[in-house]
């Protein structure tokens, strides 16, 4: 969407993000839902039920957001950040997003050269990668994922690293009982994920409203 809305109206950065925006959060919900469906089909859950809980869960899930985000992001400040101290939340994607509107509004010659070099030599491994992968199948499992290593090099250290440590712990958990991992493993992983999200919340909302 970014891509097309460049091209029709490079000069428009609003027109570029709200609508790739709106389009995003649409693929996004829809992907969730299609995921829930199918976990609900293979547990054998009822499909009008299911249904009804995913649209009572438009008007929870909209309040749940809006109350959510004014306790981690009371103003402006928290986002873009304030007399040269940096943003609390740097929302890399955002910034990604934001990269390509500028591009298509001022041109390429707008990047920093460092930048435009960086994203030649990231095509090129992106293609080799893909290349290797595609004709040396037998070598796929010791290649690393190029989206991956895009994601390492967009989000802050310690979003990768926390990957990274979570996925040495889940190799060392399979090595030692393959069968405890098979069980377990993604039950633990969601829930610590989950857990780490809302504990996020609650830390923020101490930190804005009682601790300040």
């Amino acid at each position: 969407m970014q891509l097309t809305y460049g091209v029709l109206i490079p000069q428009s950065m609003t027109a570029n993000l709200m609508t790739a925006g709106i389009t995003a959060g649409a693929a996004l919900s829809s992907a969730d839902l299609l995921n829930d469906l199918k976990s609900g089909y293979l547990l054998g859950a009822n499909p009008r039920r299911q249904f009804i809980a995913q649209f009572s869960g438009i008007f929870t899930g909209t309040i749940a957001s809006v109350l959510g985000f004014y306790v981690l992001a009371p103003d402006a400040t928290s986002l873009i950040g304030e007399a040269g101290r940096d943003p609390k939340f740097a929302a890399p994607g955002a910034q990604q997003w934001r990269a390509v509107a500028e591009v298509f509004k001022y041109g390429f010659a707008s990047l920093h050269p460092m930048a435009r070099t960086c994203i030649m030599w990231g095509l090129a491994i992106g293609v080799v990668l893909a290349l290797v992968e595609a004709l040396l199948p037998r070598y796929r499992k010791w290649l690393p994922s190029a989206s991956g290593i895009g994601l390492g090099l967009i989000l802050p250290f310690f979003n990768p690293l926390a990957m990274f440590t979570g996925a040495l712990m889940a190799w060392a958990f399979e090595k030692i009982s393959k069968r405890a991992s098979d069980r377990y493993m993604i039950a633990i992983a969601s829930g610590l994920i989950a857990g780490e999200s809302i504990m996020g919340v609650v830390v923020a909302a101490l930190n804005n409203f009682v601790l300040k």
